[in-house]
């Protein structure tokens, strides 16, 4: 089985994120997108404004009736209030899955440009193939100027897509290497048409912008975010 995980603070979730989703499920033979809202996201100064159960929640209202998205409690909060990072949740979920699974992890071209930052970068780009979706005029050489220098990249054949066989489209594929004779993928998908920022939902919702649209939140997303109170503004 092919699984990417899709992790984020899903705060609140929205058409952007399940475009992301959708996008990576139709170019390439994925059989589940697994979205993982994070406890404490490391580095964010200001993190979550809702709390993990209302964004699970949310996450869940939004991919209803859809089978190959799922939502996943893997980077839930941790017992001793550490920040989550993406290594180990890439291990504990491994744990889960036979060793026939292919993981990979997915994400937004923006969060991919701060790679470099995260724990144990290089190893983590080794652990297993990324998936990352970028709008329509984004700069692809910023990717390859964000990993971290441990890891050597190149353009991978034509033809190649990992173990899953060929992809469904001409999107570009780097091959990445961190000079152990392991590597891995990453696959560019250089057409995300959704242009969405949750910090602008949360602004709207507590009244500080333009009410969102009814077409950025699911309809049961804006009624648990109406029903529950979340983001408002306590003035």
């Amino acid at each position: 089985m092919n699984i990417a995980l899709f992790g984020g603070t899903f705060d609140p979730p929205h058409c952007g994120h399940l475009a992301l989703a959708r996008l990576a499920l139709a170019r390439l033979p994925l059989d589940r997108v697994l979205l993982a809202p994070v406890g404490l996201q490391p580095l964010k100064r200001d993190n979550a404004s809702a709390g993990f159960d209302d964004r699970a929640a949310m996450v869940r209202l939004a991919i209803a009736g859809d089978p190959q998205l799922e939502l996943s409690l893997i980077d839930a909060p941790r017992l001793d209030g550490q920040p989550n990072y993406t290594i180990d949740t890439l291990s504990a979920l491994r744990r889960t899955l036979s060793p026939q699974d292919h993981l990979y992890c997915l994400m937004g071209a923006d969060s991919f440009l701060t790679i470099a930052k995260w724990r144990r970068s290089a190893e983590l780009l080794s652990a297993c193939d990324f998936i990352v979706g970028a709008r329509p005029g984004f700069d692809l050489s910023r990717i390859a100027a964000a990993l971290p220098e441990a890891i050597s990249v190149g353009v991978a054949d034509s033809g190649e897509a990992g173990p899953s066989g060929n992809r469904r489209d001409n999107s570009l594929v780097l091959s990445l290497s961190r000079g152990t004779g392991r590597r891995t993928h990453l696959y560019l998908l250089p057409d995300l048409a959704e242009d969405v920022s949750a910090t602008e939902i949360r602004a709207a919702i507590g009244g500080d912008g333009d009410h969102p649209r009814q077409t950025v939140l699911a309809p049961a997303v804006l009624d648990y975010i109406h029903a529950h109170s979340l983001y408002q503004n306590p003035d």
